[in-house]
Parts: structure tokens; C-alpha cells; sequence
């Protein structure tokens, strides 16, 4: 509860005309879920779903490359800005609670997008939330990961708490296959790396 309190008061007490002033809010989507969807290319009657979707950029550029788009955040505030921002768009944008995730959910979603939540929530979350997250992936479906990440002699603290290199190894554990993984040095304080994965059940 504190967790989602402290979300929704950044979001609801947020400048309306300079979002840049939420810490993560980059208003773009992530260049390396792009990048990745540049070179996938477009599908057709596949469902998305965007984990903590924010402002609904990264969303936005599922839509764009075919996707049935499904995006959820546990704070009503972001959903709202998420649905001023994109009048257009026909991403279903929902308030929902990545813990309290709906039976019907489990197994359906050709392509999910977790991006920064996983090292928002606390450690000793980890396992359960990667469990819950994989659960979600249909079959031959695929995860694209993206996290602040640091050496296992690191330890930044949080939050953000960002993950160290065998936790990756974590969605593999719940039976998907590493397609591939990049890492590349980070300049913010946040972590030494930020890292992207992509995974397939």
C-alpha cells in the first residue's frame, strides 16, 4: 500500500503542463523496445500488455506496430494522464495491480513490456514478481525486460533496487529462453548499467 501510494502522489501532484518533472518520465517511448520492434516489424492479431505503463508511451509504440495493447499502472493518476496524453489511441489503459493480477490474464499476452517496475517494488519481491510477470506470457510468446542493472559487488540500495546479473537469470528459471541480452553503461547515479533482455517461452 505505501508503494502505491507513493507512485499515485508523484503522478497526481505532478506539473500537467511539464510531466518532466516525474523522475522516470522520459515522454518517449524506450529506445531499445523500439529498436526492437523496428526489427521485429509489424504484426498482426497479437495482444501487448505494458506492465506499470507510466504516461502510455511505451504502449503507444506497441499500437503502432500492430499490437493489441493492453496497458496497465496501480496508480489511477497515471492512467488519467496516460488517456489525456493519447485521446486517440485505442490502447485499453487500465488501473490494475501487477500482484493482483486476474485469472484470465494468465497465458495470454503475446508480447509483455516490463520496464523499471520489477527494481521499483522491494527485493524480496523478486521471485514472485518474475513468477507472476512469466505467468502472463502465451505460449511462444515473448518478455522484453529493461532494467537499471549492477556488478554482483554492488550495492546501490533503493529504490529503485536495481538488479543484479544473475537475476536475470530468474525468468529463464520460470521457463522462458534468453534470446538475447544487452548491457551498456549507464551515466545516471540510479546504477553502473541499464540493461534490456528479451526473452521467449
Amino acid at each position: 500500500m505505501e508503494k502505491k501510494n507513493f507512485f499515485e502522489s508523484v503522478y497526481e501532484n505532478a506539473d500537467h503542463d511539464d510531466l518532466s518533472s516525474i523522475p522516470w518520465a522520459t515522454l518517449a517511448p524506450n529506445i531499445y523496445l523500439e529498436k526492437h520492434l523496428a526489427m521485429q516489424g509489424p504484426v498482426v492479431g497479437k495482444k501487448a500488455l505494458v506492465i506499470g505503463c507510466g504516461l502510455g508511451d511505451d504502449a503507444l509504440i506497441l499500437e503502432k506496430y500492430g499490437y493489441e495493447v493492453e496497458a496497465l499502472d496501480i496508480s489511477p493518476s497515471a492512467i488519467a494522464l496516460a488517456k489525456k496524453r493519447h485521446p486517440e489511441s485505442k490502447v485499453d489503459f487500465h488501473v490494475g495491480d501487477i500482484y493482483d493480477m486476474p485469472a484470465s490474464s494468465v497465458g495470454k499476452y503475446d508480447f509483455v513490456y516490463e520496464g523499471l517496475t520489477i527494481q521499483s517494488l522491494p527485493p524480496s519481491d523478486r521471485e514472485k514478481l518474475v513468477g507472476i510477470i512469466v505467468s502472463l506470457v502465451a505460449k511462444e510468446g515473448e518478455l522484453f525486460v529493461y532494467a537499471h542493472a549492477q556488478d554482483d559487488t554492488d550495492n546501490y540500495g533503493g529504490p529503485p533496487w536495481p538488479l543484479y546479473a544473475d537475476e536475470f537469470t530468474l525468468f529463464e528459471k520460470e521457463g522462458l529462453e534468453q534470446v538475447y541480452i544487452e548491457k551498456e553503461t549507464e551515466s545516471k547515479p540510479v546504477a553502473p548499467y541499464k540493461c534490456c533482455a528479451l526473452y521467449r517461452k
